[in-house]
């Protein structure tokens, strides 16, 4: 039926991770230096957004014999407006009174009659403009979303197309992403190279069996793994979570710094970001007056196994559980530790197994997909991401952009999202917390900040005396926090 399609299992279950307190919507905004037009954005919005069919389309349920069932179904009464608000942020219009807004606008649900998704155009942020965004995760997945956000810029100002005709005729309909060749459309999503073992045995049947021998046996050790991990060691960031969440975001690292300090040490670009922000959470859980000493805590981690000819605006992903070392003092034997963690995950079919199980919550009842969700939320304080972005300053309603930032959802009991980006060479850090659990997400970020700075004079320490001087140097350096 036109207008109307059976959502997937997988879209499904993550509709059914919403929570009051934790709702599954991925929040984020664009810095503008100078003042955006809201008919202009209306009219970028209008032609490059709503192409997609899923931006105008809202959810219906069906309770079927057998079992519940999800659909899209084209909202008769759709408009654009009503989807794109327009506020002036509170005097003086500074960080502080954009953050404070921040903050109210993403805990505000989405109306779940209408598409599932909301932007609003931040007016009064000194000379410029800042547009804020909101879109249920049951949409797509970050890499999807990030695509066709992208696919909204342009390479220059004089890209930017004109107001449209009011009078102009129906929109077409698009269900695949842009390509990644379009202009702003090149972010790149790190995918774990395990689980394509076979790829050049498809001629051997015989070697393809064993190989799914193995496999199947790799699948049961990871599924025993799961049912079986103990809950995260008590730090500050687990705790009952309320609706009350607090947001931060760091200032551009170049990223050129994070790539000298991999290369350096013989890590990757995730390691060394990884590694610095356990290091911020292990001082942030000291200054709380708990001994970080000899603890772990867990991290979900999204992973990306979207094939390259994979163009549908839908999830994609699955969930691996990475253990944070915010035990370890030493800088250069946390980054070490975390690559080790890092490393085992890249070899283990975990995320493909994840992923057989969220579809699977996506066919179960919604009350037994929350029991799962619980159990699982449980495991883990802190949910991050790493989504890279295009390397070039891009333009949008014509306007520069200047700053790209994003926060991860949580689900369940999770109180911590972190989110990692990159644009135009710079890394941005977003940081989401329950304000009951972490009150002062902007500390984090700073102690996140001195962290790396650490790494990269370690590094820099390295390169000038030769190997084994990094190690030496964080061993006599200063203090263990």
């Amino acid at each position: 039926m036109a207008g109307r399609e059976p959502m997937s299992s997988v879209d499904r279950a993550w509709l059914l991770m919403d929570d009051p307190t934790n709702p599954m919507v991925i929040n984020g905004f664009w810095i503008f230096r100078e003042r955006l037009r809201y008919e202009h954005v209306l009219a970028v919005l209008r032609e490059r957004l709503l192409v997609h069919e899923r931006f105008r389309q809202r959810v219906v349920a069906e309770r079927g014999a057998f079992r519940p069932r999800s659909f899209w179904q084209t909202d008769p009464e759709f408009d654009l407006r009503a989807h794109v608000g327009r506020i002036v942020l509170p005097s003086p219009g500074d960080m502080k009174a954009l953050n404070s807004t921040v903050a109210q606008l993403l805990t505000v649900p989405l109306d779940l009659n209408r598409p599932l998704w909301r932007f609003t155009l931040i007016e009064g942020f000194g000379d410029g403009s800042v547009f804020f965004g909101r879109i249920h995760h049951c949409i797509g997945d970050g890499a999807a979303l990030v695509r066709v956000l992208l696919s909204l810029t342009d390479e220059s100002a004089e890209g930017a197309r004109p107001v449209p005709d009011p009078a102009a005729g129906p929109l077409p309909d698009r269900d695949t992403l842009p390509p990644p060749t379009q202009a702003g459309a090149r972010p790149g999503a790190a995918k774990l190279p395990a689980d394509r073992e076979g790829a050049g045995e498809r001629a051997n049947p015989l070697a393809l069996a064993v190989r799914g021998g193995q496999m199947a046996g790799r699948f049961i050790a990871v599924l025993a793994k799961l049912a079986l991990m103990k809950t995260d060691d008590k730090t500050a960031f687990k705790g009952e979570v309320g609706v009350g969440k607090v947001v931060a975001w760091s200032k551009g690292i170049p990223l050129d710094d994070v790539k000298f300090v991999k290369d350096i040490m013989g890590a990757t670009v995730n390691d060394v970001l990884v590694a610095a922000m356990a290091g911020a959470l292990r001082r942030y859980v000291a200054a709380r007056g708990d001994e970080p000493e000899g603890k772990e805590i867990r991290a979900m981690v999204p992973v990306d196994i979207r094939s390259p000819d994979d163009t549908k605006l839908t999830n994609r992903f699955a969930l691996v559980y990475l253990p944070l070392p915010i035990g370890i003092a030493d800088p250069i034997d946390r980054l070490f530790a975390t690559k080790r963690s890092m490393d085992a995950i890249k070899r283990s079919p975990e995320a493909l197994v994840t992923y057989q199980a969220i579809a699977g919550l996506g066919v179960v009842s919604d009350g037994v997909a929350r029991s799962v969700r619980g159990y699982y939320a449980d495991k883990v304080s802190v949910v991050l991401t790493n989504v890279p972005g295009p390397s070039q300053k891009l333009y949008f309603a014509g306007k520069l952009l200047d700053s790209i930032v994003f926060w991860v959802p949580q689900s369940g009991s999770i109180g911590v999202g972190i989110s990692i980006f990159s644009y135009a060479g710079q890394v941005n850090i977003g940081l989401i917390t329950d304000r009951g659990l972490a009150p002062d997400p902007d500390t984090i970020i700073a102690a996140f900040q001195e962290e790396f700075d650490r790494l990269l004079c370690l590094a820099r320490l390295r390169e000038e005396q030769g190997d084994g001087s990094a190690e030496s140097a964080a061993h006599g350096g200063s203090g263990s926090n």
